[in-house]
């Protein structure tokens, strides 16, 4: 974010009992980007993949094939686990794609099973499609009646090479299930977005977590050529991502997109500090965050056979914009009710992220418009005679605190121009507003209330010469 109002500036203010408004030049405009992820992207049970396989009934389901005694044991041991990672099976199956081929079916009924009587059931789809259209789906459940695993393939026969990508897909899928399964959640689907793009065309992941009916933790991951995104949800939080890789010109190279997600990384603690949101929850919107926006920048062939050089990968090697594909994102921690007094009173916490460029070519010139989205909602509690969390119970007497309301929105805008030349002209505005209201109670009774608007506009200009590629070296 631009400056904001610290702490301590804040408790100054609140213990003058004074009513603030503090404007630092002009208000920031209206944006009309949004973080279109929150429509695009879905969980995964609303799927027909996880639908489909909790139709499968165990007992009705026998083991086809010959089946090692390692296989066995570790099957056996699957179905005694809890979680999504079924104990590396289906990670086993896709590692021996070549050798045990690509239509296994494996079942384990509940008489054997030690979770036969729990209310406790999961679901795994892994979908992998070639790029000549061949699909091969790798389905993982384990329920009451007990755990079935099944890898087919449909649409053709696939050749060494096809199954050699997909198995290397094996050691990927296990660390994003374990890192599901593990004590502090995490989302891991870094491996899983480097697949060989040379024989696969896309890769999708569903997982399903239930405890009876109620859905516990849902992922939902597809990645291809020209989108990627990601669903998430427990009980503590909601994550929706989208990212358009379908203009990978504009995408710089791996220092730079490093160096711009280090700073989203930056601001998304700088909110959590701010808006009191919980640091592992965050965490897990950080990795995915970085994951799904860590691309490979093809600034390098954008040069076309007339020499003319594309605006966008110009101002992406000269550092002008972000190096970062288009994005969009939703973050929003689960509402609590930390008052017990006063339970309509939540705990809340949110993020709108989202970047969008558009060029335009003209005669001898080039256009390029990027706008960055920066939103935070936020509603704490702390104590009364200090930043410190607020003892509330149910006690009339205990209600003595401060309540937090903030409303943040930060807008970035760059606009380069480029010449027939190559060379660029590039200007930035930033714009944040920034809203905190802070109520303060003694023995349940309104004493104070605080409003803290606060606004800052930024701009700035820079000039580059046209970059060098290495295609031209």
């Amino acid at each position: 974010m631009l400056n904001g109002i610290g702490n301590s500036v804040l408790r100054n203010l609140i213990s003058a009992g004074s009513s603030v408004n503090i404007t630092a030049n002009s208000k920031a405009a209206q944006s009309h980007l949004q973080a279109e992820a929150s429509t695009k992207v879905t969980f995964s049970e609303a799927s027909e993949a996880i639908a489909a396989i909790y139709k499968i009934v165990p007992a009705q389901v026998q083991t086809s094939g010959t089946v090692s005694s390692n296989l066995q044991a570790q099957l056996n041991a699957a179905a005694q686990s809890g979680g999504v990672g079924m104990n590396g099976i289906g990670s086993s199956l896709l590692k021996g794609l070549m050798q045990n081929g690509d239509n296994v079916t494996l079942s384990v009924p509940a008489t054997s099973a030690a979770n036969g009587t729990s209310n406790s059931q999961s679901a795994v789809a892994l979908t992998v499609t070639t790029q000549s259209g061949i699909e091969v789906s790798l389905q993982m459940t384990r329920q009451q009646g007990g755990l079935v695993v099944e890898l087919n393939s449909s649409g053709g026969k696939l050749n060494s090479d096809e199954a050699a990508a997909i198995s290397q897909l094996s050691d990927g899928l296990q660390k994003a299930l374990d890192g599901l399964d593990a004590g502090t959640t995490q989302i891991d689907i870094s491996d899983l977005m480097k697949f060989d793009s040379s024989q696969l065309k896309s890769v999708d992941l569903k997982t399903d977590l239930r405890n009876g009916d109620n859905v516990t933790q849902s992922l939902n991951l597809h990645a291809d050529d020209k989108e990627r995104w990601l669903g998430f949800h427990n009980g503590d939080v909601s994550i929706k991502l989208d990212t358009d890789v379908s203009k990978l010109t504009q995408a710089g190279s791996a220092e730079q997109q490093t160096a711009a997600l280090d700073q989203w990384s930056a601001k998304f603690d700088q909110a959590a500090t701010r808006g009191h949101g919980d640091r592992d929850m965050l965490n897990l919107f950080k990795a995915s965050f970085r994951a799904l926006n860590t691309t490979q920048g093809q600034a390098s062939h954008s040069v076309n056979t007339q020499r003319v050089i594309s605006i966008d990968a110009n101002a992406a090697k000269n550092g002008a914009i972000s190096g970062l594909a288009d994005f969009s994102a939703i973050y929003q921690q689960t509402p609590r009710s930390d008052n017990p007094y006063k339970p309509e009173e939540q705990d809340t916490f949110s993020l709108d992220v989202a970047q969008q460029t558009r060029s335009q070519q003209h005669t001898d010139t080039q256009d390029l418009t990027q706008d960055t989205l920066f939103k935070l909602k936020a509603s704490f509690h702390t104590a009364l005679d200090s930043d410190g969390a607020a003892k509330l119970t149910a006690l009339k007497s205990s209600q003595n605190y401060r309540y937090h309301l903030i409303d943040d929105e930060e807008l970035s805008q760059t606009v380069v121009s480029q010449n027939k030349k190559g060379e660029l002209t590039a200007q930035t505005t930033q714009q944040l507003t920034q809203h905190e209201t802070v109520k303060s109670y003694q023995q349940a009774k309104l004493i104070d209330s605080v409003e803290i608007p606060h606004s800052e506009k930024n701009v700035s200009s820079q000039n580059y010469a046209r970059a060098l590629f290495e295609s031209e070296n």
